[in-house]
């Protein structure tokens, strides 16, 4: 007769709050209720939110997958929620899965606030902050985020214009060239490689600015991602929050989402590298631990 292996119990926490470590993996802890009161992503204040989620939080490791702090033992494969609702018991909202990835814990707030700045965040325009995928490759992202952030290199990409410019540069050529990109591939790439012309180049890229329409109450009018674009990369205009607008520029070429992870993915290890992370730490990903999932 054929012996089964026991099933773990649920765990209880330790007289410090915490639950204690599995397999040396110790859980993040919740971070609080924080409210979403102000955030544009359409995320929706849940008052169940510490109630269910600061007995028993998610967690993610790369070893163990997404899981309940009470039950490490039991990976759940998870997907994206784009209800408002920050987390879930099947799923969780974009942000959360990033925050589980970095190691900052289970928190309904901290997706603008908090630690990262915008430079940091805006790389997830790509794909409009929202997921409804599979999470493992978001939470592998997070892994990345938490490294650049709590590493350092956040920090020093925002406190150097050329290291900034360096970042987007780089981005940049991983979509260019594009059809979808036109005229503009040639212009771009210039500015990419350092060789931009100020003057010619310049001169053609003012002259792409929309002609004003008229426009209904409340509808945006026109704008040209790509003259921005170009301006960050020659150095004219200088701006953390310049991300948003390679990933603004990056969407024109109509990615899938997968391809949208991809990207996003790729440009955060250009900021790893451009902040001078030491990615050889003993904690690293390999480098065929890839994102994607």
């Amino acid at each position: 007769m054929t012996k089964t292996a026991p099933v773990p119990a649920p765990r209880r926490r330790g007289p410090d709050g915490r639950f204690p470590a599995y397999r040396g993996h110790t859980c993040q802890p919740y971070t609080g209720h924080e409210g979403c009161h102000g955030l544009t992503d359409g995320l929706v204040d849940d008052p169940d939110f510490r109630l269910t989620f600061k007995r028993d939080p998610w967690c993610w490791s790369p070893e163990l997958g997404f899981h309940r702090a009470r039950t490490p033992h039991v990976p759940v494969r998870l997907t994206g929620l784009t209800n408002g609702k920050f987390v879930g018991p099947a799923g969780m909202n974009m942000w959360q899965a990033v925050r589980l990835g970095a190691g900052w814990g289970t928190s309904d707030g901290g997706s603008y606030q908090g630690r990262w700045k915008e430079q940091t965040w805006r790389v997830m325009v790509a794909v409009d902050y929202r997921w409804s995928g599979d999470l493992e490759p978001v939470a592998h992202l997070g892994r990345l985020i938490g490294a650049l952030v709590d590493g350092g290199g956040q920090q020093r990409i925002g406190d150097d214009g050329a290291l900034l410019r360096g970042w987007f540069r780089d981005s940049a050529r991983e979509f260019l060239p594009h059809p979808a990109m036109g005229e503009w591939n040639d212009v771009l790439l210039r500015a990419c490689d350092g060789q931009a012309d100020l003057d010619q180049d310049g001169d053609w890229v003012r002259a792409q600015k929309p002609a004003p329409v008229p426009r209904r109450r409340g509808e945006p009018k026109p704008w040209e991602y790509r003259i921005d674009l170009w301006e960050n990369l020659v150095g004219i205009a200088a701006h953390p929050g310049g991300m948003r607008i390679v990933s603004e520029v990056y969407k024109l070429t109509k990615p899938t989402p997968e391809q949208a992870m991809g990207w996003m993915t790729t440009a955060v290890r250009h900021a790893l590298r451009w902040g001078q992370v030491d990615t050889t730490a003993s904690s690293w990903p390999p480098a065929d631990d890839e994102e994607d999932g």
